[in-house]
């Protein structure tokens, strides 16, 4: 793990890490999850394998018995979050994974395509402050296999963290933990460009 950036907006320091968000203490960890939690790749099927200890499917079951509880369908929308136990990952400090879902861009970029991201970053903020924590880490939801611009998603991220940060009651740590090297200059490129340093 390897601390990059370290900020403040208002109440709440903003971490950019580079590193594996499966080894990363935080009270939560934010999983960028398909609309059906089936984790099959990625960052979801990383958390999966980690929360399990290696048997990925017992968590697929343990998401979806949770998604029809509080969500009372099968599927999530963007701006919905579904809570699972931490299991395996408790051994290093995470309480709760929060699954979020973000969209698919395939390259593009658009007002439409923010807006469900938007929702789909501010939704774990509000839960992880519900549940009374006091950190949570966030991958760079819609990067990956979905396709959205690297450098669209960390402003986003960060717009949606100021916003988040007029109404805080526990939240002290939002962390952006990035697990693929080649983004790394483009996020501290961001960073950079919203703190003005």
């Amino acid at each position: 793990m390897q601390e990059i950036a370290v900020k403040s907006i208002g109440p709440i320091t903003v971490k950019l890490v580079y590193g594996d968000i499966t080894r990363y203490k935080a009270d939560a960890i934010v999983n960028a999850a398909n609309k059906y939690l089936e984790h099959g790749g990625g960052v979801a099927l990383a958390i999966a394998k980690a929360a399990t200890g290696g048997n990925p499917i017992k968590y697929i079951e343990i998401s979806k018995k949770a998604l029809k509880e509080q969500i009372g369908r099968n599927y999530i929308d963007h701006g919905d979050v579904v809570v699972t136990p931490a299991l395996k990952l408790e051994e290093i400090g995470v309480k709760y994974v929060i699954h979020t879902v973000g969209p698919i861009c395939n390259g593009r970029w658009n007002n439409s395509l923010k807006e469900k991201l938007y929702k789909a970053l501010i939704s774990p903020l509000k839960k992880a402050d519900e549940l009374g924590l006091k950190s949570i880490a966030f991958p760079a939801v819609s990067s990956g296999i979905y396709g959205c611009p690297i450098k669209d998603v960390i402003k986003t991220f960060l717009e949606v963290v100021r916003d988040f940060s007029m109404d805080v009651r526990s939240i002290k740590i939002v962390s952006l933990v990035i697990f693929d090297r080649r983004y790394l200059s483009q996020c501290i490129e961001v960073f950079k460009e919203f703190f003005q340093d």
